[in-house]
């Protein structure tokens, strides 16, 4: 694969790669060019064959909130968009989208390009949650038994089990510091979980350095094992 992979004029930060039916899909913020803010108010999707992952195609917005060539797909808040996630359940795409400093909600679409049109916000009966329902930098993993986790966090991570209709928390399944804060492993940002056999792996960036981490689990509640550095670009 080509470094970069998107043309020199696109921006996609925080980006989340699935693979839906033979192609990679990249689903992450979107940086305006020459903005001075981070990210901006709609999300974009690229996608190429698996068997051919030079050839990335643009699939155009595919959830915002502000007016543009769609309407908002919220009437809450006009807030920055950041880091979302996309996983497919029963034939639907899901996608669970970060909004700075406002609610964050679930979108649901017949194809993983989207466009993503609102299901709902999260819905959770959590006593002084985290985050106040922002559930920031969310990475959702469908398990093979069809239950569904996402997993959240900022300077501090935590988990919850979501309910069938994909929005709703489980009463009782939350859970903080998902992650171990030891030095020098301490999650900071970004989960991203994965099952590979029977292990449950989760990719974060961690306090120190511009790494990724990662931890390991029997079990996608935890507990879980901080493992080591898959990347580290050196910039310390």
């Amino acid at each position: 694969m080509a470094n970069p992979y998107l043309p020199r004029w696109e921006y996609i930060p925080d980006g989340e790669p699935r693979v839906f039916g033979g192609r990679i899909y990249v689903y992450g913020s979107h940086d305006r060019a020459g903005s001075i803010d981070f990210c901006d108010n709609k999300l974009k999707v690229w996608s190429a064959p698996l068997s051919d992952p030079n050839k990335w195609v643009c699939h155009g917005d595919c959830f915002r909130t502000i007016d543009g060539e769609t309407p908002a797909d919220v009437d809450w808040t006009d807030n920055l968009l950041f880091a979302p996630d996309v996983v497919e359940k029963d034939g639907k795409y899901y996608l669970y989208a970060y909004i700075v400093g406002a609610k964050g909600c679930v979108g649901v679409s017949d194809r993983p390009e989207g466009p993503f049109k609102l299901l709902s916000k999260y819905k959770y009966d959590i006593p002084d949650h985290y985050d106040d329902g922002t559930f920031i930098d969310p990475g959702v993993l469908v398990n093979d038994d069809g239950r569904v986790y996402i997993y959240c966090g900022y300077q501090g991570s935590y988990m919850a089990e979501l309910k069938p209709n994909m929005y709703e928390v489980v009463d009782g399944s939350y859970k903080l510091d998902i992650i171990p804060t030891d030095e020098p492993h301490r999650f900071f940002e970004a989960c991203s979980p994965r099952k590979i056999g029977g292990t449950y792996y989760l990719i974060y960036s961690p306090q120190t350095g511009s790494r990724l981490d990662y931890a390991t689990s029997d079990s996608p509640t935890g507990p879980v094992t901080c493992r080591g550095t898959i990347n580290d670009n050196g910039m310390d």
